[in-house]
Formats: structure tokens, C-alpha cells, sequence
């Protein structure tokens, strides 16, 4: 569990010092691009641009991304694995020559494509989605999106369920070693057994967010929060003009990738499933 740690990590690098809302374009742009893609070239490079950024300028150890990676990955082999029998002329990612000839259905080299690129597709907007996750503080999101003006439950609502998510993990795994050593429900046929125990852990862990949530309701009172703007003092808020301007390059360029990619696949949508 503590390998699965998706939390902030403390540090002083490229991403640490952008706000939250440059962070959130650029991971925007890096989802329109890859969603929209229809080149393995591109796609390639999408992936590239989203390790380097990881790698490089976000001062997170690989290590750390690949805990996550070695979780993730056998997913997404299993996925560009299938989907590749799905093939039906969606994409022209190479030739209608048969690579493969399976029981099923014989696979071309542009299938086989296919389903490469929907494994570069999950790969970039994941490590794209760990760094924003590894470099982003709580509490910076909840104070740059409340000053974009977005109403602050609004924000503070998912944050906070992402601070608590953790627990709310380590809180199952823990109900489920109790329920199996008590046998709760082993007189009952697999599938009733498996209803109780779920019934049982989503109880404990609505009251957990339930106490949560008011303590955290309770603290923010405490402190006479929105009482007055110096009542309340929050972290300051990384922010810097590269960052700023770094995040919008991102998504503009994606943003017009997707316009063009739009017309250019206009009737012949990539992601139509055909057998």
C-alpha cells in the first residue's frame, strides 16, 4: 500500500513551481492529443514529450511512477492485445497485409497498429495524470481554482476525497482481512458472501468520509475560514511566468491538433468498433 501512495511529494522542480491551472492544461492538452490521435509517429511522440516532462522536470524518481506503472500496464497490454480484433478500418496505422492469423479473426499489420496505439494512448495520459498528481498540492488546487472563480465547495469537494482516498484504500484492505478471519458469511453460496462483505465496507467507509469530512468542516470553522481575508492563511501558491506559459503552449497546440484531426477524420471516427 505504500508503493500506491497517490500523493504530493515535496520538491523544487519545473512542475513543483507552475500552479495548479497551467498543470491542468497542459495534462488537457496531453489527453486531446492522444484521444485524437491517428498517427503511431504521433503517438509516439505524445508519449516521449509526457516521460520527458516526468522524467526529467518534475523531480519525482521513476521509481515512484513505476509502482504505478508495473499496476497499470498489464491493463493496458490486455487492452491493445483485444482491441486489435475490434479492427475495421478505423485508423490507417499501416498495411491491410495479415500479420497474424488467429482462430478468431486474422489480424493485419494496421490492426496490430490499432491496438498500439490505444497502449500509447493510456500510457501518456497516465504518466501525464501521475505527474500532475506528484506535483500538485491540495491545497494549491483548492486556492487557484477558488481564485479562477469556481465555487470553493465545488473545488475543496473532489480534492478532498482524493486526500482521503488513501485511507478509504487502506480502510478496505483492512475490513477485508477482519471480514475473512471472522468468515463473515461462509454458510452463504459465493455471490451472497461477496454482498455482505461489500455492503459491510461501504458502511465503515461512508462513516469514515462522513467524520472526515466534519473534522474537516469543523477546522476550517475553527480558523474562521472566509470570516475575513486575513483571518485565514493559506500556503503560497507556486506560480511562474515559464509555467503559465508552458501550460497554455500545451494546450493550444493540442487544441488545434484536435481541430485539425476533427476535419480530417470528419465521418470515419477512430474509436467506431467494428467486427
Amino acid at each position: 500500500m505504500r508503493d500506491l501512495d497517490l500523493s504530493f511529494r515535496k520538491g523544487d522542480s519545473a512542475f513543483h513551481r507552475m500552479d495548479p491551472f497551467s498543470k491542468t492544461l497542459f495534462i488537457l492538452g496531453i489527453s486531446l492529443a492522444a484521444i485524437f490521435n491517428s498517427s503511431l509517429y504521433v503517438g509516439v511522440g505524445i508519449f516521449v514529450f509526457a516521460f520527458t516532462c516526468a522524467a526529467f522536470f518534475s523531480g519525482v524518481p521513476l521509481k515512484t511512477y513505476w509502482s504505478f506503472g508495473k499496476v497499470i500496464i498489464p491493463f493496458i497490454l490486455i487492452l491493445s492485445t483485444v482491441f486489435p480484433f475490434f479492427y475495421g478500418g478505423q485508423l490507417s496505422v499501416g498495411s491491410d497485409e495479415i500479420a497474424i492469423r488467429t482462430p478468431i479473426k486474422d489480424l493485419s499489420w494496421a490492426a496490430l497498429g490499432f491496438g498500439a496505439l490505444l497502449g500509447l494512448r493510456f500510457l501518456a495520459i497516465g504518466i501525464a495524470g501521475l505527474t500532475y498528481a506528484f506535483t500538485t498540492h491540495p491545497t494549491d488546487m483548492v486556492q487557484n481554482f477558488a481564485r479562477k472563480g469556481l465555487d470553493y465547495r465545488l473545488v475543496h469537494a473532489p480534492v478532498l476525497g482524493l486526500v482521503l482516498f488513501p485511507s478509504f484504500i487502506q480502510l478496505g484492505k483492512e475490513i477485508s482481512t477482519t471480514q475473512r478471519i471472522r468468515d463473515l458469511g461462509q454458510e452463504r453460496n459465493p455471490l451472497s458472501r461477496k454482498w455482505i462483505r461489500i455492503k459491510h465496507l461501504a458502511f465503515s467507509m461512508l462513516v469514515l468520509g462522513l467524520r472526515r469530512g466534519e473534522t474537516q468542516a469543523m477546522a476550517l470553522d475553527i480558523r474562521g475560514y472566509g470570516a475575513h481575508k486575513k483571518r485565514t492563511f493559506m500556503r503560497p501558491m507556486p506560480s511562474t511566468r515559464a509555467g503559465r506559459i508552458f501550460g497554455w503552449t500545451v494546450f493550444v497546440l493540442a487544441a488545434g491538433y484536435l481541430m485539425f484531426q476533427i476535419g480530417n477524420l470528419a465521418g470515419h471516427m477512430q474509436w467506431d468498433m467494428k467486427l
